[in-house]
């Protein structure tokens, strides 16, 4: 006779719940938007240049500079990215670009 096993499911079970994903805008013409960043990989160098490519591809847009959020890495990140959905609501913020190293 041959053996019998339990079979168990490799997944655990999911720790987070997935939520509906925001609409995206159909352009950024004339929106505003906010760049943050952890101050990690040059991210000075990077946020110019994409700036200055956004505004050429969408006129009207406006940019809202990560220095404006500050470091969103550290000692007090989860109330900083806890504020955050807030802070961007009050600057009337439409998309973001998050510059976060890994």
């Amino acid at each position: 006779m041959e053996p019998t096993y339990a079979v168990v499911w490799p997944r655990s079970p999911r720790g987070v719940q997935t939520r509906r994903k925001a609409d995206r805008l159909e352009t950024l013409e004339g929106a505003r938007v906010a760049f943050l960043w952890d101050y990690l990989f040059r991210g000075d160098v990077l946020f110019p240049v994409l700036e200055q490519e956004l505004k050429a591809s969408f006129p009207g847009t406006e940019i809202v500079g990560y220095e404006e959020f500050g470091n969103l890495h550290g000692a007090d990140e989860k109330e900083r990215v806890g504020r955050l959905g807030d802070e961007l609501h009050r600057r009337h913020v439409d998309a973001v670009v998050s510059g976060m190293g890994c």
